[in-house]
């Protein structure tokens, strides 16, 4: 490979790159209100199917960012995925079912209808939508849709049990999990 081509190559990751980070933080702003409090955006990373498809971004929002060891602690907290892919709903459904039935396990069994009637909310998103699970340990998990509620869990023990897709031992995806736990430098 000659040196030009090498350098075009460089040349296009930094450009990628950068324009990764403008996207980022523009869809996923510094701090956003839930619940009437302002949650500060504690980390983020890059949301990948099948661990090498690039579909967007995600970032975790949090009342104070030393929560992150402590993510599946019952206090308030969302998780914001940003999409620049179009990925239809039953996507959502089936790795919600599969991640939760691996980290629930009975406990899977005894919450399903309350899961399933949640999970037949998501619908299929297209390139700049992006989707809320906003928790709050009275209220539950809320599921929006660019801004717009779809569904709500009311108990709180089940919604925050749902983050575990993200969270838990057998998570969606490793290395996002990972980003979401580290946090930002600032």
């Amino acid at each position: 490979m000659g040196k030009k081509s090498l350098t075009l190559i460089i040349t296009g990751l930094l450009i990628c790159q950068s324009s990764i980070s403008v996207f980022a933080n523009e869809s996923l702003p510094p701090k956003l209100m839930a619940n009437k409090m302002q949650l500060k955006r504690c980390s983020q990373g890059e949301l990948k199917a099948f661990m090498i498809i690039h579909v967007g971004y995600a970032a975790l929002y949090l009342n104070a960012c030393e929560q992150l060891n402590n993510v599946l602690s019952p206090e308030p907290k969302r998780l914001r995925f940003v999409y620049e892919r179009s990925i239809p709903a039953n996507a959502f459904q089936e790795a919600a079912v599969e991640y939760l039935k691996l980290n629930l396990g009975r406990k899977y069994d005894v919450w399903q209808a309350t899961i399933e009637q949640f999970n037949q909310a998501y619908q299929p998103v297209k390139d700049g939508d992006y989707y809320d699970l906003s928790y709050h340990p009275k209220e539950g998990l809320t599921l929006a849709l660019n801004g717009a509620q779809l569904a709500t869990i009311n108990d709180p023990e089940i919604g925050l049990a749902y983050l575990n897709i993200w969270f838990g031992k057998d998570a969606f995806s490793e290395n996002l999990k990972a980003a979401l736990l580290t946090p930002e430098r600032i």
